[in-house]
């Protein structure tokens, strides 16, 4: 490792961001729609960037599962000023990081540079979202990438259950499919795909830059205009596809394993819905706290039967997903799925105790500061917080919200959002796990 590469790595162990009240940022939009959102920072004399453009899987084309995601795998794989390996050299050569790639939601195009370099990695960034040029070679040495990922996770039980479950609750919608795609998808993709895929859909209206780091909003806003104001161009629009919510239904898929990886859940809500923060609460109670959760306590520590167990509301664009996840033996698994299905019925009549809403509430509003330690996961949040519309102050106010939660509400949207007599349940592993009917994996 160079010494310039080890400087930069202890700067981003070392570097962190002042605590949440005192975060100022500078908010713009250029003409061409893009938004950009810019916080000083001059703790260490790094810079993280954070491009953020509005659609990955979500918008794939229907008979495409995994376009967007392997467009994206490729926008730094060659631009017209540079070779995939070229890019990587430079970035390497700086001791800086970049990435690109795709979510559920959205394409992101990211690096983490010194303060010197920051210009370099916006223009890495612009190019790369501007200008790729989707080698022929770089397109099959990505085929063949996402394919043999795409095997690995057909022969991982919990992938395996989490594309099961996805596939039983969100149908054919947008997050029905995975976000790699399917392997006839994939084998079948062409450049002209890709090309129009990119044409179409990566467009500034839709992008939004997070710049954290040791830099004025002024110098950074001027790079921005320099290597993105001329970007033109408006992204296609793609109306929303939403699921009905699913009845309940379980669904085994046989493995040769002697444990059993199983998802529970049921429809979940968007990020932006006025619930999110009594919901948030109510999760860590049930299941998102570690070792301190109703079903860790209940089903690993108390019952021992579980190896690993939690609960977790996505955060998406459009209604996502309600999860329960476990791993335990095969022989366990029938009483496993009892204790869980126990655990949410009993959330979802009587709530939670004062004392457990006052627990989850010191932990949430103590922890949220590591989501802000360093700059590049400032970066990241402060593009989501931009991307869901969460509202200029949601740093600032984030602990007053959780901490203003009442049992009330907490029991309110217990009753709202859990259905106890409505889940979708999916076991991978061998014959003798409980289901009520089989399937292949999606």
């Amino acid at each position: 490792m160079s010494a310039r590469c080890m400087l930069l790595s202890a700067l981003l162990i070392l570097g962190s961001v002042p605590h949440a009240q005192a975060l100022e940022t500078h908010r713009h939009r250029l003409p061409n729609g893009l938004r950009v959102v810019v916080a000083e920072q001059k703790t260490v004399p790094i810079v993280a960037i954070n491009c953020l453009i509005d659609g990955g899987a979500r918008i794939d084309p229907r008979p495409q599962p995994g376009l967007a995601s392997f467009t994206a795998d490729l926008l730094d794989e060659g631009t017209r000023d540079a070779t995939g390996a070229e890019i990587a050299r430079e970035i390497d050569s700086l001791g800086g990081s970049l990435y690109v790639g795709a979510s559920q939601d959205w394409t992101l195009a990211s690096a983490s540079l010194l303060a010197r370099d920051f210009r370099t990695g916006l223009k890495l960034i612009a190019n790369s979202l501007r200008f790729p040029t989707f080698p022929a070679d770089e397109i099959e040495r990505v085929r063949r990438e996402t394919l043999g990922a795409i095997q690995a996770s057909d022969e991982n039980p919990a992938s395996v259950a989490s594309r099961t479950f996805r596939s039983a609750l969100f149908g054919d919608t947008p997050y029905g499919h995975p976000i790699i795609g399917s392997p006839e998808a994939v084998r079948g993709f062409t450049r002209s795909d890709v090309v129009k895929f990119h044409q179409k859909n990566l467009k500034p209206d839709k992008t939004i830059c997070a710049i954290v780091g040791d830099i004025s909003p002024e110098i950074a806003l001027a790079a921005v205009k320099e290597f993105l104001g001329d970007w033109s161009g408006v992204a296609a629009e793609h109306g929303a596809r939403l699921p009905a919510p699913a009845s309940a239904r379980s669904i085994a898929v046989f493995q040769p394993t002697s444990q059993a990886s199983i998802v529970i859940g049921q429809l979940g809500i968007a990020r932006d819905n006025p619930d999110y923060f009594p919901l948030l609460v109510m999760n860590h109670i049930l299941g998102g706290g570690g070792f301190t959760s109703r079903l860790v306590e209940r089903v690993r520590t108390r019952e021992g039967l579980v190896y690993s167990i939690f609960s977790r509301f996505s955060s998406t664009r459009l209604p996502g997903a309600f999860r329960v996840g476990l791993q335990t033996k095969a022989e366990s698994a029938e009483k496993a799925i009892g204790l869980v299905r126990e655990e949410l019925a009993r959330m979802h009549e009587d709530g939670a105790t004062p004392e457990e809403i006052q627990a989850a509430k010191d932990y949430l509003t103590g922890s949220f500061p590591l989501r802000l330690d360093s700059t590049g996961k400032l970066s990241g949040l402060l593009a989501q917080i931009e991307y869901f519309g969460l509202g200029a102050d949601y740093i600032e106010t984030y602990a007053t919200r959780v901490r203003k939660i009442t049992p009330e509400e907490i029991r309110a949207v217990a009753r709202k959002y859990l259905r106890p007599e409505a889940l979708v349940v999916i076991t991978v592993g061998p014959e003798n796990a409980p289901t009520t009917g089989s399937a292949e994996a999606p």
